[in-house]
């Protein structure tokens, strides 16, 4: 019987989305009815006001805000993100959305909660996966409802564990990241397109999809660098990609200023370091392809989480002051190819998983324990 999945997500930013993308791809490969569900298309208004454009706006305006909620104990041990009444109109809406399917999977946290409290109702027979794409094991994640945890590296297992999240759904799998990063070769096509010096080194400025971050300080600070080509991607911030063609036109040999892209691993393959913020996703397909990655200071929360988990174990270098980042990009670039450390084949493991997990609800098994899973 084909097993029908529902991938869920929510639009902060487009690291969930591109995650989402990349396991239906896969679940479809393995012969599941698969889709997915972006909860902007269908939450209540004031929902999608509140945790989606609301946590845009505090992040990005009024970040110490921000950083103090989700460093508050009370906040986090709360339970939950959303009120009850909030929450009870996304969860009826969601049951529709989500009916007939064998296996949800949850890509953020609010669409775990949705997915999650339709289950706690009774109402809901599809089984509940969750993908962390930031490596921070926040206390709001943990759910009884939820079946499975995919998670980025071991020690947020041991964090998970620690809360009370049995074994036997934990499965450290990796980010399920899209084809191409594993694998990556050093390829300057890209250059060549962009009308760019192949034989120069490259730096790919990058500030996730919404463009986040001190990206034209950086590039900048990188343009006094008279002997590299600098790309920028300003995902979908027109706003940076306006205010940046000045900067274009004074280095027209040297700077490429782009808006939102789909050939990222086009460009990173094309580039020697990667200077970026702190989201989970983009720093592990730097990871996977063994490209250097210099980190701008960040917003708070999840990504300097992110900075401070990877950081600690040496896998990026952190540059506290933009206007100095020259010398980091150099350093990075001495250093040459970086490290691989995360788990491989982290789509394939993932969707093995997922893949198992479906079919067993649709084969009516029973039961929560999901250790024959784990060793898929």
């Amino acid at each position: 019987m084909r097993p029908t999945s529902l991938v869920a997500s929510f639009g902060l930013g487009t690291g969930h989305h591109r995650v989402a993308e990349t396991l239906r791809r896969n679940l479809e490969a393995r012969g599941h009815q698969a889709s997915v569900s972006r909860l902007e298309d269908w939450v209540p208004r004031e929902y999608d006001w509140l945790f989606r454009k609301g946590y845009l706006t505090l992040v990005m305006k009024f970040p110490r805000g921000w950083d103090f909620l989700y460093s508050s104990p009370y906040f986090a041990s709360r339970g939950r993100l959303a009120s009850a009444p909030l929450a009870g109109r996304a969860v009826r809406r969601f049951e529709r959305e989500s009916e007939g399917a064998d296996l949800v999977v949850a890509t953020q946290i609010n669409a775990m909660e949705i997915a999650a409290d339709l289950k706690a109702t009774g109402r809901a027979g599809f089984r509940l996966a969750v993908v962390l794409t930031d490596y921070d094991g926040y206390p709001l994640w943990v759910r009884p409802e939820v079946d499975l945890y995919l998670l980025p590296h071991e020690d947020l297992a041991v964090a998970f564990r620690a809360r009370g999240v049995p074994e036997d759904r934990l499965a450290v799998t990796g980010i399920p990241i899209a084809p191409g990063f594993e694998d990556m070769v050093p390829d300057r096509t890209a250059l060549m397109e962009l009308g760019l010096d192949a034989e120069l080194p490259t730096a790919l400025v990058v500030g996730g999809g919404v463009g986040a971050g001190p990206l034209r300080e950086a590039v900048q600070a990188a343009l006094g660098l008279p002997r590299w080509n600098v790309i920028l991607v300003c995902g979908l911030n027109e706003t940076l990609r306006r205010s940046m063609i000045p900067d274009a036109q004074a280095h027209p040999e040297r700077l490429r200023v782009l808006g939102y892209r789909t050939d990222l691993p086009q460009l990173l393959a094309a580039a020697d370091v990667l200077i970026t913020k702190g989201g989970g996703l983009t720093l592990t397909e730097a990871l996977a392809a063994g490209k250097r990655a210099v980190v701008l200071p960040s917003l708070p929360g999840q990504e300097r989480a992110n900075i401070a988990f990877m950081e600690t174990r040496s896998w990026i270098t952190v540059c506290p002051d933009v206007g100095g980042i020259s010398r980091y990009m150099e350093a990075a670039l001495a250093a040459g190819p970086g490290p691989r450390p995360l788990p491989p084949r982290a789509s394939e493991t993932a969707t093995a998983l997922l893949d198992g997990l479906a079919r067993r609800m649709g084969s009516g098994g029973g039961g929560r324990g999901l250790g024959d899973l784990r060793r898929v």
